[in-house]
């Protein structure tokens, strides 16, 4: 299946039939491979692009953010997305699909060495395909430098030598028109010119019929005004004989080229730059005098193909070229009605862009507004933070220079004195408690020895008595009385 979509992308710029072809069939063998499905959905979306069936490529498109959340794919349907509001000219929805297609590269970019080979492949693509289709927007808006800045930062000599189509679409960007700035305008011709012959040599060596008809119609474009065609062919006299097979003369090869162009466009079926051709083609005939034929071919640009008219800014520009050819040609009315064509569908896109670019003003000044509140949220955050931190830093001086710290000796000693009396009030009731037990001692001692006290002086009181009688007992024994008595 890779291979069918690898093939049809190959196809791109050679035959839309086939690349419908093989993207189609690679669709339907995808019934479980989503990564597989959508790039197919992106290949048939090219191929719509290309052939303006510009509903199609939108559903197309809008069906890949259904079936896979692949964001190297979802950014190539973005991108393409881009490419098809820059053909509508709907602005607003370019820078939509621009921001969401930045998203998906931010993403992509987070987890890069993540990717397959296969998935850096289409990197290739996606990215310089990216930074083509913006500085192209950017071209036909006006912002010439915004435009020249998108192109330059794609490495020429980088990853797009990988992608040949790739490299023809940044060649050919360069050629033709309004990239190169420095130097003279006869030196930017030049440089411009190389840029398309390198575009056109690579082209026909590949095969690539879309960018071979691009580097010619360019080249023409480059050759209508005369004096440049002069300098050009006499610096590039080599080039210009390789392409000019058929031995045109100078002053119909910017005709010649365009012919060419606008054949192989209609061979490729590309609507768009079909039309364009024919625009370029009316240029030259406009340059060299026959208007009928100038007439016709925008005719044939408008007419051909009822489907360009979904590009509003490219029949603008063909409405005024018929308008100064019918002016040309003395066909007032004709000329006036192309010129309120032309009129209207500048008021249309110009009040579109206006309305836009207003929308584009508010939204930056909405992201300006959500800088600054987001940066006043910072401010309120850091000073709510300061405050604390000066708080901490004022309660800390404070607590080393209060009375606190003058009171804090006092207290330990209040502290220690407190210790200290309870013990003392402990030891004193100790002290209270012996000399209670010793005062009961005492009185029982007192007790004690008043009664022995008593009862040596009742010995004492009665000692004289107890003396007495023995004395008186050891008397009367001793007197012998007698018988008689």
């Amino acid at each position: 299946m890779d291979r069918l979509n690898s093939i049809s992308y190959v196809y791109h710029y050679k035959n839309i039939d086939s690349t419908i072809h093989y993207a189609r069939e690679a669709y339907r063998l995808s019934d479980n491979y989503n990564d597989g499905r959508a790039e197919a959905l992106n290949n048939i979306a090219f191929a719509s692009i290309a052939r303006m069936n510009y509903l199609d490529a939108y559903k197309q498109l809008d069906s890949i953010e259904v079936i896979t959340s692949n964001q190297v794919e979802l950014l190539i349907a973005h991108i393409q997305q881009m490419r098809l509001c820059q053909r509508e000219s709907h602005n607003k929805e370019f820078y939509d699909y621009l921001e969401k297609a930045t998203k998906c590269l931010k993403r992509i970019n987070e987890s890069r060495d993540m990717l397959s080979n296969r998935q850096l492949s289409r990197m290739v693509y996606a990215e310089s395909e990216l930074a083509i289709v913006t500085s192209t927007y950017y071209y036909y808006v006006g912002l010439e430098k915004e435009s020249q800045d998108a192109l330059m930062a794609i490495d020429a000599n980088g990853e797009i030598q990988k992608d040949s189509a790739q490299l023809m679409n940044y060649l050919y960007q360069i050629g033709a028109g309004g990239i190169i700035t420095e130097g003279t305008q006869a030196e930017i011709n030049q440089a411009e010119w190389y840029y398309l012959m390198r575009c056109y040599f690579l082209a026909v060596q590949s095969g690539s019929v879309y960018w071979e008809a691009n580097s010619l119609q360019s080249m023409s474009e480059h050759l209508l005004d005369k004096s440049s065609r002069e300098k050009i062919i006499v610096d590039n006299l080599s080039d210009i004989n390789y392409i000019n097979v058929d031995n045109m003369p100078d002053s119909l090869l910017a005709g010649y080229f365009a012919q060419r162009s606008l054949n192989l466009f209609l061979s490729l079926g590309d609507v768009y730059q079909t039309a364009g051709s024919y625009r370029t083609l009316a240029s030259c005939f406009w340059g060299v005098g026959d208007f009928p034929s100038a007439l016709i071919c925008l005719e044939d640009a408008l007419g051909k193909d009822k489907r360009i008219e979904q590009a509003p800014d490219l029949v603008a520009s063909i409405r005024e070229q018929m308008s100064l050819v019918n002016s040309a040609m003395d066909d007032k009315p004709a000329s006036d009605d192309n010129r309120n064509i032309y009129l209207d569908l500048q008021d249309m896109t110009r009040q579109d862009r206006h309305l836009e670019a207003r929308a584009e003003q508010l939204d930056r000044s909405s992201r300006q507004l959500n800088i600054m509140i987001v940066a006043v949220l910072v401010t309120i955050v850091i000073a709510v933070a300061m405050m604390f931190f000066f708080d901490y830093l004022r309660r800390k001086k404070q607590k080393k220079n209060s009375l606190d710290s003058l009171l804090h000796p006092l207290e330990q000693w209040q502290s220690d004195n407190l210790i200290a009396n309870n013990a003392l009030d402990e030891r004193y009731e100790e002290i209270n408690e012996a000399y209670a037990l010793n005062v009961i001692h005492i009185a029982n001692n007192k007790k004690r020895n008043l009664e022995n006290r008593a009862k040596i002086f009742l010995v004492n009181s009665i000692m004289p008595l107890i003396d007495r009688m023995i004395n008186e007992v050891n008397r009367l024994k001793g007197y012998n009385e007698p018988a008689e008595v």
